[in-house]
């Protein structure tokens, strides 16, 4: 199945390597953010069915964006991205039902984390 992504990162080059990943695995990218906010807000507006998602961004930690998402639609599908710290993210990801791929992944890794993002959600209400 194909998904609409949503790609928020600060990175350029790592931003483009997520959407070659994701294209080459069949996905559409509809939007892309290089900060929380900008992700908070494209997210509302272009109603991806998932988002991949940096934990460091310039204006708020990954995982408060996540937090303020779930607050609004406790659907949302994420997968988390980080180059650092990937223990305690690790961690708060699972705790949150978002997949997790570690900098440097490959297309595999990341197509085992959107895989658990779109199974974790919880079920439609």
């Amino acid at each position: 199945m194909a998904y609409k992504v949503l790609i928020v990162d600060d990175s350029p080059v790592t931003r483009i390597m997520i959407r070659e990943m994701l294209e080459t695995l069949g996905h559409q990218v509809v939007g892309e953010a290089d900060s929380g906010r900008g992700g908070i807000d494209a997210f509302r507006s272009l109603k991806p069915d998932l988002l991949t998602l940096d934990v460091s961004l310039p204006d708020m930690d990954g995982l408060q964006v996540l937090r303020e998402l779930r607050l609004k639609n406790p659907l949302v599908r994420v997968v988390m991205v980080t180059g650092n710290d990937q223990k305690k993210v690790l961690e708060q990801a699972k705790a949150m039902k978002a997949g997790f791929v570690a900098k440097p992944f490959s297309v595999q890794d990341l197509a085992n984390a959107l895989a658990l993002a779109m199974g974790a959600a919880p079920p439609h209400p």
